[in-house]
């Protein structure tokens, strides 16, 4: 019998770099989902932090503690995103997914390893808009609008 099971999510939280600043500084462990090789370039720093890459993420989960609260990052936002909600399926309610990633956080001036540039190239492939993005109106807001509220970021 081949059954598929489907089961209802709430919405991933989801928080900005200036959130996850705080929430790292009250214990809080960060879960880096990007691939080694982007670690490599530019890492976070400054926090408990554990590179699981998504390419991994499905045989790996477990090291992910139940007992405290988990930030998942990677460049963007978006794989992070996928790995936030496999927890969730997997019954974990203290995650959140962090908006923009290491492009928001380098951005903010927020400690990294490597090369805080190498940050910025990730965006310009691919922005939080789903298209190429500049810097400069990143770092104000999502899309540039430089307005606060839902579309904009801390």
């Amino acid at each position: 019998m081949n059954e598929t099971v489907q089961k209802e999510l709430a919405q991933a939280r989801e928080v900005c770099p200036t959130t996850s600043q705080r929430l790292l500084k009250e214990g809080a462990l960060l879960v880096d989902v990007r691939e080694p090789d982007e670690v490599a370039q530019v890492g976070f720093a400054g926090c408990d932090v554990v590179n699981i890459p998504l390419s991994q993420f499905e045989d790996r989960w477990q090291e992910v503690p139940r007992d405290r609260d988990v930030i998942l990052a990677c460049a963007v936002g978006a794989r992070s995103l996928k790995a936030t909600y496999f927890l969730m399926y997997q019954g974990y309610d203290r995650v959140s997914n962090m908006q923009y990633g290491m492009t928001r956080w380098a951005a903010k001036g927020f400690p990294v390893t490597g090369s805080a540039e190498a940050a910025g190239s990730a965006e310009a492939a691919s922005s939080c808009c789903g298209g190429a993005a500049d810097a400069a109106s990143a770092t104000t807001s999502c899309c540039g609008s430089g307005t606060a509220g839902t579309g904009s970021c801390c």
